[in-house]
């Protein structure tokens, strides 16, 4: 070691958000020394997640992870956060995406050995979900079930719910919403299914559900009275969609691996032969996934584990789509940020956002929509700061660690910057709801 430098290894920041990037670097060592880091975060249920890499000091005894490409380790390549998207449960733990719904914030520790064995440095990051200027209440008016995060203070902010997918609860939408208010918007997680007092299913879930959140979170004094935008993912983003399409109130809509048109209801994680939603006291027509001529292709899907689910969704595309089933999303009142990675193994959302993209070409629509396709990534499409290292459950959701990493940070970049250009200044609406008076 240097003698005459202390040895610091420094982690910024120290205390922050999820969705910071962070920045580990060790200084003082001997010029061209192998020092090995280790990081270990311990989740809500108890899982250990650990990785590593060891780095060689430049000449002036100097180590960037941001540089510095590891000699071997968890991960390849330069990467400031290459130790965060490349933790891994440990083998005795089931292995399981990285958790969705937890807003606990991440601890994370790291360690710095030489030789393998002699610790020459400590340090820790803490990193929130929701900002400590950031305050989170239950809404359970009006038979709503959500979380609302608000920025402290009495400043009205752009509103946005945000809806999950097929995992029911509050699972996606509450980190994004506290991510989002932790941005400066007044963030509603909305959960809609698999929640008591709720269905339990996605199963003929009532659009009238939506129109009600959406009118009481443009009522709220925090809010900007201009509309507000909505963010799903997966079935969510088929929901954000259809909701843009329906209601005026909805001037910006973010969709996480897209759906172009209404697919069959899900339960017990299979699809069942009614639709996912109803309009009015009536099923919405729908895509289906149980039908003769694909009975072979979903035999085969379901009997391999992890299961992956777009060739079934492939196998359907490929055959005949009722017309009244796709999603009228040129009846927007605002544009459209479409998210894909194209590698998803859960349905083909790059190519039913493609569909989406030539709908809104071909009606002229008027507001400027984008379709940001990820090569490498997969159906995990979250906010930035989290491991990507398992990315596989009992279905298989695609995407390969980095490539989901960059695709996570470029897309959250993306949806800050669209909703507040999109939401931001807009003139008080007149009308709030058309769904169910």
């Amino acid at each position: 070691m240097n003698s005459s430098t202390p040895i610091e290894m420094i982690v910024t920041p120290a205390v922050g958000l999820v969705d910071d990037p962070l920045q580990i670097v060790l200084r003082g060592l001997t010029p061209n020394t192998a020092v090995t880091v280790s990081a270990r975060h311990l989740d809500a249920r108890g899982g250990l997640w650990s990785s590593h890499g060891t780095y060689v000091a430049d000449g002036a005894g100097f180590v960037d992870l941001a540089q510095a490409p590891p000699l071997c380790g968890t991960y390849c390549g330069a990467d400031g956060e290459g130790l965060i998207r490349s933790l891994v449960i440990d083998d005795d733990a089931d292995r399981r995406p990285f958790d969705g719904i937890n807003l606990d914030p991440i601890e994370i520790e790291f360690t710095a050995k030489v030789l393998g064995r002699r610790c020459i440095g400590t340090a820790s990051t803490k990193r929130f979900y929701v900002a400590t200027n950031v305050k989170s209440r239950e809404v359970h008016e009006h038979g709503l079930h959500g979380l609302l995060f608000t920025p402290r203070g009495c400043e009205v902010r752009p509103g946005v719910i945000v809806v999950g997918g097929s995992g029911g609860g509050l699972r996606f939408s509450a980190q994004v919403a506290a991510l989002l208010a932790s941005h400066g918007f007044a963030g509603l997680a909305l959960a809609y299914f698999g929640l008591p007092n709720l269905p339990s299913h996605l199963v003929e879930i009532p659009l009238e559900y939506f129109a009600k959140a959406s009118a009481w979170l443009i009522r709220q004094d925090c809010v900007e009275a201009g509309g507000i935008g909505v963010m799903g993912i997966s079935r969510g983003a088929e929901l954000a969609l259809l909701l843009g399409s329906r209601l005026p109130m909805i001037c910006a809509v973010v969709a996480y691996c897209p759906s172009h048109t209404l697919w069959s209801g899900l339960g017990q994680d299979h699809p069942v032969d009614k639709s996912a939603w109803t309009e009015l006291g009536r099923a919405l027509p729908f895509a289906r996934l149980i039908a003769p001529h694909l009975q072979s292709v979903s035999r085969h899907v379901f009997r391999k584990a992890p299961i992956a689910l777009t060739p079934l969704f492939n196998a359907a595309l490929d055959s005949s789509i009722p017309a009244d089933a796709a999603i009228p999303v040129e009846r927007t009142n605002g544009p459209i940020l479409l998210v894909s990675g194209e590698d998803d193994q859960m349905w083909p959302s790059s190519r039913m956002g493609e569909l989406v993209m030539q709908r809104l070409a071909d009606s002229h629509h008027r507001h400027a929509s984008r379709h940001c396709r990820y090569a490498g990534a997969g159906h995990l499409i979250r906010p930035p700061g989290v491991s990507t290292a398992t990315l596989a459950g009992k279905f298989a959701f695609g995407g390969e660690g980095a490539a989901q990493a960059a695709a996570n940070r470029a897309a959250w970049t993306e949806t800050l910057a669209f909703l507040a250009s999109s939401l931001a200044g807009r003139e008080k609406l007149d009308t709030v709801s058309s769904i169910g008076g």
